[in-house]
């Protein structure tokens, strides 16, 4: 009896760190994506030639 208790803990415990695996690679997914979008605004500002001479002039 002990025995098939500690192994449905053990299963338990096992399935339910899957789960926190599995939504931190879907958070990691979507914090990546979040970045690319990121980067890219930054890469668009960036080429704008008024934000540019701005940044050149200091301000």
């Amino acid at each position: 009896m002990r025995k098939a208790c500690f192994i449905f803990v053990l299963s338990v415990l096992a399935i339910s760190s899957s789960y926190t695996i599995i939504n931190q690679q879907k958070q990691i997914v979507k914090l990546e994506q979040q970045l690319q979008h990121e980067q890219m605004k930054y890469k668009i500002i960036i080429n704008d030639p008024l934000v540019r001479d701005a940044m050149e002039a200091g301000g």
